[in-house]
């Protein structure tokens, strides 16, 4: 058991990186394979459109590996100013940051239903489009995930304080609080 919990633990903590090495590879063929069948004059008619849904697949991971390292812009000047501890509004961000997560989650996952129960084709090719558009309620769907562990983790925690955390030039994050 101690053996499958390592490799959970593994694949949930990469699984972001995994994701978009992955769909790069698959992105950087597709795009490899239309210039050169443009030279050897062979029509590949599905390059340009399955280049667009595996660059959405690739921003959507993208969405979620940006929250896991915490790496999202925050209006840090404007927090700064308000009378509320730097570990409140952290967590007012992350919250509100998950509401919209939540929000793309649910929406993304009706669109996905919706092609599924339409039986639609994505257009060029004759590939289902739920496979393309199941990159929203999969995207954020690990977004949520991982806004929900950082918040607990943050509630919980009395030594990590990242909304304190400064970048070397110091323009960026939030304050210390002395």
């Amino acid at each position: 058991m101690g053996k499958i919990k390592q490799i959970f633990s593994f694949l949930f903590e990469h699984v972001e990186g995994i994701l978009i090495a992955a769909f790069t590879l698959m992105l950087v063929t597709d795009v490899l394979l239309g210039i050169l069948a443009r030279y050897v004059h062979f029509e590949v008619v599905f390059a340009t459109e399955l280049g667009k849904y595996l660059f959405i697949w690739l921003c959507a991971i993208g969405v979620s590996a940006a929250a896991k390292d915490n790496q999202h812009v925050r209006l840090s000047y404007f927090s700064s100013k308000l009378p509320i501890s730097r570990r409140t509004i952290w967590v007012i961000s992350q919250l509100l940051f998950l509401s919209f997560s939540l929000f793309f989650f649910y929406f993304g996952l009706r669109l996905t239903l919706m092609h599924l129960e339409m039986n639609k084709s994505a257009m060029g090719f004759a590939f289902p489009m739920y496979v393309f558009t199941a990159a929203l309620p999969v995207g954020f769907a690990l977004t949520s995930c991982r806004l929900i562990l950082d918040i607990i983790n943050c509630l919980r925690s009395k030594q990590s304080k990242p909304w304190i955390a400064q970048s070397p030039d110091g323009l960026s994050g939030m304050p210390s609080e002395d």
